[in-house]
């Protein structure tokens, strides 16, 4: 059995606990997104969450805990509660394991529109030498580790196990296979914390709009039935007739 464990999440449908836990730094791009569109960002984020957790049914030989339930030695792996895996993880993974080995990774992708020229630049440079070394060895949902005291505080942060596998390289494997996408989506923190006003939000939206038209790199073909998903949400946010 592989295990699962999503992060700190929220009952996106209860808005009291969600306006309870919103961070004071990010009430701002909350209350905006809530000024534009028809859809409350606390019903955006349930639904991405809706389509995470199809994502997670589709894959067989995985179970969903906490991490304080995982049993010691046994591989579990990280992830937020609006990002995929694929359908054959354990399938790929589990050929993998070797005795001594304590962590494991993959290739990092990401489903994201630009933020700005210098990122459209940097995604296409990495389109055209994709084995530019990355910022980041461990990304949100890309790694997993061998349950132990000295790993499982990796799952928390993915800056934390980066340090750990580069300080702890002759124990980890590397997989080539895209076995996760990261959805960094309108409604990710990153997005909304690179628009400063309500106009930046509508042109950034005007982008979104198309993206989820167009299927997934080849080897990220499993991914396409939650894109197809992304699509009618985002067909389903409408600007408010005030905006």
């Amino acid at each position: 059995m592989i295990y699962v464990v999503v992060r700190a999440t929220t009952d996106w449908l209860n808005e009291p606990v969600f306006r309870a836990q919103i961070p004071k730094a990010f009430a701002p791009a909350i209350a905006r997104w809530d000024a534009t569109f028809d859809m409350p960002y606390h019903h955006f984020r349930h639904a991405l969450k809706r389509i995470a957790q199809v994502s997670l049914s589709r894959v067989d030989g995985i179970a969903r805990v906490a991490a304080s339930e995982v049993p010691e030695g046994e591989i579990v792996l990280p992830t937020d509660d609006d990002d995929w895996f694929a359908p054959h993880l354990a399938d790929v993974l589990t050929p993998h394991l070797v005795e001594g080995a304590r962590g494991y990774y993959w290739p990092s992708r990401f489903l994201e529109v630009p933020l700005s020229l210098p990122h459209r630049v940097t995604l296409a440079w990495r389109r055209v030498f994709p084995n530019t070394k990355p910022r980041w060895l461990c990304t949100t949902n890309n790694y997993a580790v061998v349950a132990h005291r000295e790993t499982l505080p990796l799952l928390r942060t993915h800056v934390g196990a980066s340090h750990w596998f580069i300080a702890n390289a002759p124990a980890v494997r590397r997989i080539e296979a895209p076995l996760s996408l990261q959805n960094r989506n309108l409604a990710s923190q990153t997005t909304l914390n690179s628009v400063a006003t309500p106009a930046a939000l509508v042109r950034r939206f005007r982008r979104y709009q198309p993206f989820y038209r167009q299927p997934a790199a080849p080897d990220l073909a499993w991914a396409d039935p939650y894109i197809a998903m992304m699509g009618e949400l985002m067909d389903g946010l409408k600007l408010r007739r005030d905006a």
